[in-house]
């Protein structure tokens, strides 16, 4: 039996197969966009969460001896066993820094900034880099943030220590 393809019947049925497939396709879309946006909800949780307790360090200094025993337990020699108080401030606020630069490197990369708004961002990472303590805090990050803003901090530290190397005063070996 052949189909008359000018059939109403036929082409009613045609058009509601059509519907239905397009109602469920723009449903899976829809059900993985919100999937994603809870994913992404909570991840975001855990990142303020953990600003929270980076801030938390800041306001009551003497946490930061939680942050040295677990350091010496670790690795007895660490530079972060030998720091003092004020040192480990400084350290946990360029620690809180740091997550809000990844932060707002992952705004850009999803391009929910502009470009002009991440080169202040990016020119504020930069300067910051310049501290001592920062390439420290970037290596013993490792694995720990997003790995496209780790690059890209490299990428700045290794221009900077370039840079540096370019400026030194010549060593008394090579004059």
């Amino acid at each position: 039996m052949a189909v008359d393809i000018t059939d109403p019947v036929f082409l009613s049925t045609l058009a509601q197969t059509a519907v239905l497939t397009l109602t469920l396709v723009i449903f899976i879309m829809s059900f993985r966009t919100q999937n994603n946006a809870n994913k992404e909800a909570a991840y975001q949780k855990i990142l303020d969460d953990y600003t929270d307790a980076i801030r938390l360090s800041l306001e009551k200094p003497e946490l930061s001896r939680l942050q040295v025993d677990v350091a010496r337990a670790i690795n007895p020699n660490s530079t972060l066993a030998s720091l003092s108080v004020d040192e480990m401030t400084v350290r946990n606020y360029l620690v809180l820094l740091y997550g809000l630069f990844e932060r707002t490197h992952l705004l850009y990369r999803k391009k929910w900034i502009d470009r002009e708004t991440w080169n202040q961002w990016s020119a504020f990472l930069e300067a910051v880099a310049k501290h001592p303590m920062f390439g420290d805090i970037h290596q013993s990050s490792e694995g720990m943030y997003d790995k496209p803003f780790m690059d890209y901090v490299s990428n700045i530290l290794n221009t900077t220590a370039r840079t540096k190397s370019v400026n030194d005063p010549p060593d008394e070996r090579e004059l």
